[in-house]
């Protein structure tokens, strides 16, 4: 059975108390066990025999709850849950007693017992069970309690009682054991004890040690016989002290009497020899020194009489004018306050005056007339202002109403003026919108026209044909008219011609006609005879060509060649005007080629040999990428370092302000103090090699270098291997989070558990240990998702991995929350005046203290009122109404801002989220997304963001601590989106927030797809272009740490290695075996060398142990590596034909050039020591390997190693190797991200910085400030010890203090003679070796201190003045001694032994 902690002021165990007589195990009440201090007042010292009374009977009552759960443990076969002092909580939910039960009855009584977290009524039918089988199992009644005993906690005792007597009805059936005495065997606090007196009052204590006659007697049956108690260590050596009492007294006598005797003898030879003569020089040398002293006394005196006179009144006159000028000047330079001081003085003399009226005038009598005459007294002033303004009226009337129409006139004409003017202003629109109206209105005429037209159609057609006829009519008539007249016979000659054209036209048809007849035979002949004549002409032309051939010939080509260089010289001049241009599109051109083939490198599918020959030389290294990694080195060196720094800085600060404030306490003293503000100190070179040889006596593995043998050695090299091992293997510090989530440690092993993660993984610095610690968050995730029975498990869950990921994202979280809610936090924190109390009642209240700080008296409204009460209240109902309405505006801003930043959120929280969103999905697929959504509100939110919301100042958001009014109202803020984030809305337990539930709703969907949208990143393989190449061509980066990190990491590894491992052969347990332990820390000064931080390489031990793909990645290396130089030197059309041209000699030296160039590139890079690439691309491309080779053998390993892949089926010849061409196609675009990546590296690293040295600086203020507190601390203490006492004259310290003067032995901060006795007597002393208590009082002891912090004990003989030890004891020892709860304390070589709190009560009280 657990046994409860120990007390450090009241312990009752049975080997250190006395029994009482004839009581077995019973304690004796004694003053050395006094009552705790914070009950101790003036009432309660004198009664110390009722406090231990009471303190023994809770004491004897828990010893039987222990004895009542350690027989139930043994019953059920297993550990109760709760402890003895939480029995009575324990058992009311009645499951222990139903199992209890269900022992000896079964399934057959207890069918199924009720458990519940929260205690229901329901589980009164577990007790109900115990009922039944106690009474089957024929307990008499008076053993029974009743069920409000245990479910109402009215009578724990008797429960305990009935447990007591069923454990012996069921001994004495044979069913079980009879119940344990456990009496002076336990142990419980101080608090415990009373907090357990305080339950046990009122209520009546059963008799545990008879419950066994009892039983009997209620039974009528014989008792059992009680065993015999066994006889306890104690008691074994009392009893045989006793028998040898009386020959240890006769030997205590005899020793006692011979070192009297030789004492005495000593001291009287030395007397008898020194007395005269002592004697006399002493009463002689005091005579003349008390002479001397007097003489010269009474010689200053006289002489200096007259003129000590003048100068104590000069004095006196020129101390009275100094302080007359200082309260003169003072007066002058506080006029203003005393001006203000007076007239505050007035102004409370007039307040009390007119207190006094107000009283004088409550009287209702006097009040009431009051009223009455100053109602009267307003009304006659009233309607005599009223007459006087109509009187002045009247006399004006004529003259205002003159003077109101020449303002009219005035404005009318102002009007007119400004109108007119700005008509003479728009003349140009005016006439413009005229014209568009007309315009507008003879479109509308025409319209109108044209509708009525259509709708008169037939009409007009009548009418048309009507007008047509008359105009027919009128012409048929004019030429009627034309016919009578002379000129008749023109118009009949015209007739006749026209009568003969149409004859000779039928002539000429009819001739046309027979014409048409003969074509046939006319075409043929025509085409003949013009046959005929062309080929004359033809043979004439050809004749004369032939004849001028070469002059022909000349002429063409002097034609030809003067147009050409006409031509030429338009498109030179054409080219010289344009110039410019010309130049620009070929610019273009070129640019839209390289933009095409850089688009077909980053984004086609299949990359051809040109694009690769143009951006091969992106895979070189220029000297500014040397010079960014070496940068991003330094700084993620300098980043951990200053985190590492900070938290030592932070652990520093918390430990000054722990033992300051155990200081106030009287648990640590200055001293410890000191000594901590010493260890932060500079380490110097002579400290370093100090450590360094330390660590190297103790054969530590991390001692350096230059001292370490062969099994240090291979100790650090095993140390290496196993933090590489767990750093590329997440599943063990991922089960590992998952076990230690589940057990009950100690904080410290966490915290340090979590700081050796964080620093194993460089906090994430890096592309590398970035990726590698999300993979460990995978698994943790993972782990603790399969484990979970249900998804509310991980809802309310909060595993370990959660704080390690707070920790690794808070640098890229305090950008982020800075920057998406700096604006919003610092909008609610300026508000001065803001208040979002939502709570009525506390609103009210508030308003209640309001009107009497401003009344001055006290309110007649209930100040104690409840929700509904405090809403039917008017104003209280609009305030809290308003207040509502501000936090609904504020959250929605808020709500509004965070999912507005999803794209400036680090990538680490994103990616934790999605991979706790596709745990979730893969092990509830049955859940709705919202479910899910609860799940990462958890992470996101309540983690990651609600911190910086209610606590802004620790995250750079506002320079200064905020307002407690400004903290209350972010709170408010937070509590609304915390049930946000929870998916549900207010229920009917938070009234004060229900009215806000409409918008929580809509507010839940938002904040849903929200939270879904943050998971909706791409893994984290994609994200850091980590392939299969990372872990095998990327050097794994040093951390730094010190090796008491590593030693408990190490034994917290060992101490789970059973969770941890799989199987005999794992890795882990092989390093483990291998190490052989953890070291033993040693001394402090060995444990403080061991806290300096080290630089600790990581190795792969089992690296010849290949995974399945590590053949054929190392293929695909030597492949592409052959593939560049080639396409170096051979560039083709495709891979194929630049693999099947030959090499010639041209070839071999541009290759030996090629490797030349790279030597020569690596020797000046050395020269200026630049360090090697450590990134997987360039170890890929380097030439190290195929340098050494020639050409040809280069081409014909290329296509070795590419024939080995075909084999594989990864390649193919189909399509001229593309497989190839791509996948370095691939790692040019890596190369260029990562160039990118380093540049933001750098950027967030001396970002970093920035915020490190300001948190240094904080923090080493701080500490300045505690150190400056511990100087000014230590200064008073020594003040305090070094300040003078008054001695009585002619006492035992009086003669010890004047014989160290005379010595001049003087400590500075005093000493102090006591009597052995004395300080037995007073408990400090508890015995000394060989001495008998009754000869304490020839024993003198010294406490003196000559150095602050640091006392001198010595034990001397008090008539031999014989000093028989001596030692010094620091003030921090004893004070660690007593924190550690050691009562005693064994001085000079365990001669002597003290009691250690009444020796520093003494050593503090002088």
């Amino acid at each position: 059975m657990p046994s409860i902690p120990q007390s450090p002021t009241v312990a009752f165990d049975g080997q250190e108390q006395g029994d009482v007589a004839g009581l077995p195990n019973r304690m004796r009440l004694s003053r050395n066990n006094p009552a705790p201090k914070t009950s101790a007042t003036k009432f309660t010292i004198g009664l110390w025999a009722d406090v231990q009374r009471h303190l023994l009977q809770a004491y004897e009552y828990l010893c039987h709850v222990g004895e009542a759960q350690q027989w139930i443990e043994g019953c059920l076969q297993e550990e109760l849950p709760f402890g003895v002092v939480e029995m009575d909580e324990g058992l009311r939910n009645g499951v222990v007693l139903a199992k209890l039960a269900r022992i000896w009855e079964g399934e057959a009584l207890v069918r199924r017992i009720f458990e519940h977290p929260k205690l229901q009524y329901k589980h009164s039918d577990n007790i109900n069970y115990f009922f039944v089988f106690v009474r089957r199992q024929g307990l008499p009644e008076s053993f029974i309690f009743e069920l409000t005993d245990l479910y109402n906690k009215k009578n724990i005792p008797k429960v305990i009682y009935c447990i007591h007597a069923l454990s012996h009805l069921l001994a004495r059936k044979g069913l079980a054991q009879r119940i344990g005495n456990l009496l002076g065997q336990l142990q419980f606090s101080d608090d415990q004890l009373m907090e357990t007196q305080k339950g046990l009052t009122g209520v009546s204590m059963p008799n545990f040690k008879g419950v066994g006659r009892d039983l009997a007697k209620d039974m009528n049956v014989e008792p059992e016989p009680e065993p015999e108690p066994e006889e306890t260590e104690f008691e074994r050596r009392g009893r045989l002290l006793a028998e040898a009492e009386e020959s240890i007294i006769q030997l205590q006598a005899i020793a006692r009497g011979y070192l009297a005797r030789k004492a005495m003898a000593t001291a009287k030879a030395r007397l008898r020899l020194a007395e005269r003569y002592i004697i006399k020089l002493q009463s002689r040398s005091r005579g003349v020194i008390t002479r001397r002293v007097v003489q010269e006394q009474r010689k200053e005196q006289l002489d200096l009489e007259p003129y000590i006179t003048k100068i104590q009144a000069q004095a006196r006159g020129v101390l009275a004018r100094r302080r007359f000028a200082k309260v003169k000047g003072a007066l002058r330079s506080s006029r203003v306050s005393i001006t203000n001081l007076q007239a505050l003085a007035r102004a409370k003399i007039g307040r009390k005056k007119h207190e006094q009226v107000v009283k004088s005038l409550e009287v209702p009598i006097i009040i009431s007339g009051v009223v009455g005459m100053q109602a009267f007294a307003r009304a006659v002033l009233k309607r005599r202002e009223i007459r006087k303004k109509l009187a002045t009226l009247d006399r004006l009337d004529p003259k205002i109403i003159l003077l109101q129409a020449h303002a009219r006139g005035v404005i009318v004409r102002r009007k007119v003026r400004a109108q007119l003017a700005k008509l003479d202003d728009a003349t140009d629109v005016i006439v413009r919108i005229q014209a568009a109206c007309r315009a507008w209105l003879a479109k509308q005429r025409l319209l109108a026209l044209i509708r009525g037209l259509r709708r008169s159609t037939s009409g007009v057609v009548q009418l048309q044909a009507q007008a047509r006829a008359i105009i027919a009519q009128r012409k048929a008539v004019a030429l009627r008219k034309q016919l009578t007249t002379v000129h008749v016979s023109t118009g009949v000659q015209g007739l006749q011609s026209l009568a003969r054209a149409a004859l000779t036209r039928r002539r000429v048809g009819e001739v046309v006609k027979r014409l048409d007849a003969a074509v046939p035979d006319v075409i043929p002949l025509q085409a003949l005879a013009r046959g005929i004549l062309v080929r004359d002409a033809f043979w004439a032309w050809r004749d004369y060509l032939h004849s001028a051939q070469a002059e022909a010939t000349h002429l063409q080509a002097l034609m030809r060649g003067v147009l050409q260089r006409r031509r030429f010289r338009e498109k030179m001049k054409f080219y010289k005007t344009n110039l410019s241009k010309i130049v620009k599109v070929q610019a273009l051109f070129r640019a839209k080629e390289q933009r095409e083939q850089y688009r077909q490198l980053t984004m086609a599918t299949n990359v051809t040999v040109g694009t690769i020959k143009n951006f091969v030389h992106l895979l070189d290294d220029s000297e500014a990428d040397f010079e960014d990694e070496i940068e991003v080195e330094r700084l993620r060196k300098k980043v951990v370092e200053g985190i590492r720094e900070n938290q030592h800085l932070e652990t520093e600060v918390s430990d000054l302000d722990t033992k300051i404030s155990l200081l106030v306490q009287n648990v640590k003293s200055f001293e410890e103090l000191a000594k901590a503000r010493r260890k932060h100190g500079a380490d110097t070179a002579a400290a370093h090699a100090a450590r360094s040889s330390l660590l190297a006596a103790h054969g530590d593995p991390f001692a350096g270098h230059h001292s370490l043998d062969q099994t240090a050695k291979r100790k650090l090299e095993l140390y290496q291997q196993l933090f590489y091992l767990l750093q590329t293997h997440a599943e063990y510090l991922a089960r590992l989070f998952f076990h230690m989530s589940r057990l009950q440690l100690a904080e410290k092993t966490k915290r340090t558990t979590e700081r050796v993660v964080l620093t194993l993984f460089g906090y994430g610095q890096e592309r590398r240990e970035e990726f590698l610690i999300l993979k460990l968050f995978q698994a943790a995730i993972i782990e603790e998702i399969k484990a979970a029975p249900h998804i509310h498990e991980i809802i309310k869950g909060y595993p370990m991995y959660v704080t390690v990921a707070v920790q690794y994202v808070r640098p890229k979280q305090v950008a982020y929350v800075r920057e998406a809610l700096y604006t919003m936090i610092n909008e609610v924190i300026s508000q001065r005046e803001l208040d979002l109390e939502t709570d009525p009642v506390q609103i009210y209240k508030a308003r209640v203290n309001d009107e009497e700080a401003r009344t001055g008296k006290p309110s007649l409204r209930p100040k104690d009122v409840s929700f509904h009460e405090a809403v039917a209240d008017p104003e209280t109902r609009v305030e809290f109404i308003r207040h509502l309405q501000k936090l609904h505006f504020l959250t929605r801003d808020f709500v509004n801002a965070i999912t507005g930043s999803t794209r400036k959120m680090p990538y680490g929280m994103r990616c934790i989220a999605r991979e706790l969103l596709l745990a979730l999905r893969i092990k509830f697929p049955n859940e709705p997304e919202e479910v899910h959504a609860i799940a990462l509100g958890q992470i996101i939110y309540y983690r990651f963001l609600n911190p910086a919301i209610v606590t802004p100042e620790t995250f750079d958001i506002v320079p200064t601590t905020i307002t407690p009014s400004a903290r209350r109202n972010l709170a408010e803020v937070s509590k609304m989106l915390t049930q946000i984030t929870s998916g549900a809305v207010f229920a009917e337990d938070n009234p004060c927030l229900t009215p806000l539930n409409s918008y929580v709703s809509e507010a839940i969907v938002q904040w849903t797809t929200w939270l879904i949208e943050v998971a909706d990143v791409p893994e984290a393989g994609v994200h850091f272009h980590a392939n299969e190449f990372l872990d095998a061509t990327v050097q794994p980066k040093p951390i730094y740490i010190t090796p008491n990190e590593v030693y408990a990491m190490h034994s917290v590894l060992i101490t789970h290695l059973d969770h941890l491992v799989i199987g005999r052969n794992d890795t882990l347990r092989q390093i483990l075996t291998e190490l052989d332990g953890v070291p033993h820390l040693g001394s402090d000064e060995l444990k403080d060398a061991r806290d300096r931080g080290i630089t600790l390489e990581l190795t792969n031990r089992f690296a010849h142990i290949q995974n399945p793909h590590a053949e054929e990645n190392a293929l695909w290396v030597q492949a592409k590596r052959g593939v560049l130089a080639i396409l170096r030197v051979q560039p083709a059309k495709d891979l194929v034909e630049a693999l099947l041209q030959p090499v010639t000699e041209e070839h071999e030296l541009l290759w030996e050039d090629i490797v030349d160039k790279e030597l020569v590139t690596e020797r000046m890079r050395m020269r200026k020591a630049r360090m090697p690439s450590t990134t997987g691309r360039d170890d890929t491309y380097r030439l190290e390997d195929i340098r050494s080779l020639s050409y040809q053998e280069v081409k014909k390993h290329a296509i070795y190693f590419l024939l080995e892949l075909e084999k594989r089926g990864k390649i193919t010849r189909g399509d001229g190797y593309q497989g190839v061409l791509n996948a370095i196609a691939t790692d040019v675009r890596s190369k260029h991200w990562k160039r990118v990546q380093r540049r933001e590296e750098l950027d967030g690293m001396n970002e970093a910085l920035t915020h490190l040295k300001e948190r240094k600086k904080f923090f080493s203020e701080q500490i300045d400030e505690y150190n400056k507190y511990v100087e000014s601390s230590m200064e008073t203490m020594q003040r305090g010890k070094g300040k003078k006492r008054i001695v009585l004259p002619f006492t035992k310290q009086y003669f010890h203090l004047r014989e160290l003067q005379k010595a001049g032995k003087a400590p500075q901060f005093g000493s102090f003679r006591y009597s052995a006795q004395e300080l037995y007597d007073k408990g400090i002393l508890l015995s000394i070796d060989q001495t008998s208590p009754r000869q304490f009082d020839k024993i003198d002891v010294i406490i003196s201190s000559d150095k602050a912090g640091v006392f001198t004990l010595e034990i001397k003989d008090k008539y031999l003045d014989i000093t028989k030890g001596a030692t010094d004891l620091k003030m921090e020892e004893l004070l660690q001694a007593q924190y550690e709860h050691r009562t005693s304390l064994s001085l000079f070589d365990g001669m002597a032994k003290v009691n250690l709190n009444l020796l520093l009560y003494q050593i503090n009280k002088k």
